[in-house]
């Protein structure tokens, strides 16, 4: 597996690919000491982990890690920084980093969080894989999916590893989902609004009769769900930074600063709770299922 570091620090580089090549982590195939040229640099080498410092002369990490990303770069970005800013972390971590390490970096932290990169990476390629074989055969993994699970099958996975199942609004969150799944379906480019999949989904289950009043109460319900979600995925983040259902949904069904104010909550009840976006919830569902 390959391995680039840019660090303008020269000791932290040495440390970094010392670490690297003593554990045998990674192969380290280029250092950079400046940010000039960092994006045509990893452009070219496609390191499967990239470990990047932000601040860095001529441009910094976090425009370079943005500019990649644009161009279609798909490893592992780790930012190892001093930089001990939570507004800034959380920025780094809605870019799409897979990990962010203080410096001076924790030696068995370092070993940890590359491992668990690297294990990412060989699932990744794996289901690449099975794709590329799936597709050889004219059959889709998405198709293969509702076949032999069905989309409510899948979702309920989800639901569980959520900890919603059970709850008031986990069924009218599955109606919704399966109306947008439909939706974009029939036209990938549709553009739907969740008022209008309400209005749908509480006609289906309740009927037409009092419906203004019956769907503001299946919106709360739907919202006070998708708030339990964010509670539990922020409570397996207290415990372990590094779980994998943690790692799976955080970033994807909320907007990772609210993860971190429910965290922030459920050590200090007197903090704000953090807030979801339930539009973005439903995309990130529905991302798990396909």
């Amino acid at each position: 597996m390959n391995c680039m570091i840019i660090d303008d620090d020269k000791g932290d580089q040495i440390e970094l690919s010392l670490l690297m090549r003593q554990n045998h982590l990674a192969n380290v195939t280029a250092q950079l000491e400046s940010g000039e040229r960092a994006v045509d640099e990893i452009m070219m080498y496609r390191p499967e982990i990239l470990l990047i410092d932000l601040m860095l002369s001529e441009q910094g990490g976090l425009d370079i890690i943005r500019e990649v990303q644009n161009r279609g770069y798909d490893g592992k970005i780790l930012v190892v920084s001093a930089v001990n800013d939570p507004d800034i972390i959380s920025c780094a971590y809605e870019k799409g980093i897979f990990f962010y390490l203080l410096k001076p970096v924790n030696r068995e932290e370092f070993i940890h969080v590359i491992n668990h990169a690297k294990r990412m990476i060989e699932l990744e390629h794996s289901i690449a894989q099975i794709k590329g074989i799936l597709s050889r055969t004219d059959q889709n993994l998405e198709n293969v999916h509702i076949v032999h699970q069905g989309i409510e099958e899948r979702l309920y996975e989800i639901f569980t590893e959520l900890g919603i199942v059970g709850f008031s609004g986990t069924e009218e969150i599955l109606e919704v989902l399966k109306c947008i799944y439909r939706i974009q379906k029939l036209d990938e480019k549709s553009i739907y609004h969740l008022k209008d999949i309400y209005r749908e989904v509480c006609i289906k289950l309740y009927g037409d009769e009092n419906r203004a009043i019956v769907q503001k109460n299946m919106e709360q319900r739907i919202r006070r769900t998708i708030q339990k979600a964010l509670g539990n995925i922020a409570e397996i983040g207290c415990e372990d930074y590094y779980d994998p259902i943690f790692t799976k949904y955080a970033n994807v069904l909320f907007d990772f600063k609210q993860v971190r104010q429910e965290m922030q909550h459920i050590k200090d009840p007197h903090a704000y709770s953090g807030k979801i976006n339930t539009k973005k919830f439903m995309k990130g569902i529905l991302s798990r299922v396909d």
